[in-house]
């Protein structure tokens, strides 16, 4: 009998020892992964804002309304991009970067690239980034003296524009800081915010 028991002890406690042992394996496995997943120098925790354009086109106006240098107000479309992505990447310091110097910060900038020029392949790429993976799309015109940036609307329409040779043109956030601020709008056309498809260039974030 003593025998049996000193047998049905030592199962026990062989049990307990290797059910501790998997869940301390187990915890280990989970931390592990969730240090893999955790996000990288690159991303960030930042709150997402899903009214962060339209808040960000009112303060813009706000802003140019009440402002009499044109040399404020050009952070607005960087915030706002930052605020609804959640995101860092167009931030120097505590500030938003200015929309026309945007262009020179997607250049210096390991996560994000060019997707190429305004046509219609390198669009419908866009739309899937924007669409599909919740990926931030900017377009600009890089070769006027006269740089303006816009953010490709999430799950906005497209349009068949003739004069723009018939391609899709998709729905964008566009702010404008030096002329007719308050025709700013969050969901027209690109065509609306640029006078030629010419020079223009499409980057999304990697």
């Amino acid at each position: 009998m003593k025998k049996l028991i000193f047998t049905i002890s030592v199962v026990a406690l062989t049990f307990a020892c290797t059910e501790s042992s998997s869940k301390k394996e187990f915890e280990n496995t989970q931390e592990s992964t969730n240090q893999k997943t955790s996000p990288t120098s690159d991303q960030t925790n930042d709150q997402i804002n899903p009214n962060a354009f339209e808040l960000n086109l009112k303060a813009f106006q706000d802003c140019k309304s009440s402002s009499t240098n044109r040399a404020q107000c050009k952070e607005y479309i960087a915030k706002a991009v930052c605020e609804y992505y959640g995101i860092t990447d167009l931030k120097e310091g505590g500030n938003y970067v200015d929309y026309d110097k945007i262009p020179q910060k997607l250049e210096e900038l390991s996560t994000w690239e060019k997707v190429g020029d305004f046509t219609e392949d390198n669009i419908q790429f866009a739309l899937e980034q924007v669409n599909s993976f919740g990926k931030p799309v900017l377009v600009f015109n890089n070769n006027d003296s006269y740089v303006h940036v816009v953010a490709l609307t999430p799950n906005g329409s497209t349009i068949k524009s003739r004069k723009w040779g018939n391609i899709s043109v998709p729905s964008c956030v566009s702010f404008f800081p030096t002329r007719a601020p308050e025709k700013s709008f969050i969901s027209k056309g690109v065509n609306y915010a640029f006078k030629s498809v010419s020079g223009l260039e499409i980057w999304t974030k990697n």
